[in-house]
């Protein structure tokens, strides 16, 4: 169940925060003692041992303030309180109202989606169902087809085929009639446009970080998010790119695979209509639709928004 917070103390005036605040549930109670530290594989050196240290630290550190541990809700959250709260310190927000006028938010279903683009080909991830590897080796899952097919394909649910951002390049000018149903998002973002997913109730995406910030926004259908903070990676087996081996800390066959992963600080979030999310450089994060979803996520922001050029991806 949601709590929901006091009221800010009276120094948020100082920031000008005019917003609803709550905090979202999330798996591990702040108040619980730190898990114990595993013992760390011999090629770990002391650099890294203390940097999970200092983590560790900071994570029972902001666990002393419902506001530094919690999740925030903002409703007519400014640019300026954006940066200065959320996308500077690398914080996530849910922000709700910010795109209430699209007009996308009502006409996008699955019917007028078909109807708009028609039979024009578009890309899409397929093949995905039966595979483990649909992420990491996303070249071999490309799939190309008449949108209408496509549409009819998502409309029966799962996980096989999904228009995910990957293929944003390959479908901006199929997509294109689309785009009259949105609208700006100027306090945060330039005019570039985003990257558009579309897919049935079960599609899923895997726990990864991304090397971007990002700001996921919820058109149609809804979407179940969990978040879990960069402090945790070292409980999710983190091995290959920006994936984690757990892909879903809520399947108890992969937990069992790794118990580690069962106690990590999670935030769940279920985006409706209308909701944008927003997610910092190194968040963990899975995803997975309830229902048929039509998103996209922005990276367009005002201010700099770099980590991928200098990756260290091994």
């Amino acid at each position: 169940m949601s709590k929901t917070l006091p009221s800010l103390p009276a120094q948020a005036d100082d920031m000008r925060m005019q917003m609803a605040l709550r905090q979202i549930d999330f798996g591990a109670a702040a108040s619980r003692s730190a898990p114990s530290v595993p013992a760390k594989a011999p090629e770990d050196t002391l650099a890294l041992k203390r940097q999970d240290w200092l983590m560790e630290v900071q994570e029972r550190q902001r666990a002393l303030s419902p506001y530094a541990a919690g999740l925030l809700t903002a409703e007519n959250l400014s640019g300026e309180d954006f940066l200065h709260s959320f996308y500077a310190p690398g914080r996530p927000v849910l922000i709700k109202g910010a795109i209430a006028d699209w007009p996308a938010l009502a006409r996008w279903t699955p019917d007028y989606l078909a109807e708009t683009v028609g039979d024009a080909m578009i890309e899409y991830q397929g093949g995905r169902a039966n595979a483990q590897d649909y992420e990491l080796k996303k070249e071999k899952h490309r799939k190309r087809a008449p949108f209408r097919q496509f549409i009819a394909l998502a409309r029966k649910g799962g996980n096989d085929a999904y228009l995910t951002a990957s293929n944003s390049a390959a479908n901006g000018p199929a997509l294109r009639p689309l785009e009259a149903d949105l609208g700006p998002i100027d306090a945060y973002l330039t005019r570039a446009p985003g990257m558009l997913w579309i897919g049935g109730e079960g599609t899923f995406t895997p726990l990864h970080f991304d090397l971007t910030n990002n700001l996921l926004a919820q058109v149609t259908g809804s979407k179940r998010v969990i978040l879990i903070p960069p402090s945790q990676a070292r409980r999710l087996a983190h091995r290959s790119h920006v994936f984690s081996d757990v892909r879903d800390v809520t399947d108890e066959a992969r937990l069992k695979l790794h118990p580690q992963a069962r106690d990590v600080l999670r935030y769940e979030v279920r985006l409706a209509p209308g909701d944008l999310l927003f997610i910092p450089i190194g968040w963990w994060h899975q995803v997975r639709s309830e229902s048929f979803s039509t998103m996209l996520t922005y990276t367009n922001f005002h201010w700099p928004n770099v980590g991928h050029e200098n990756y260290p991806a091994g």
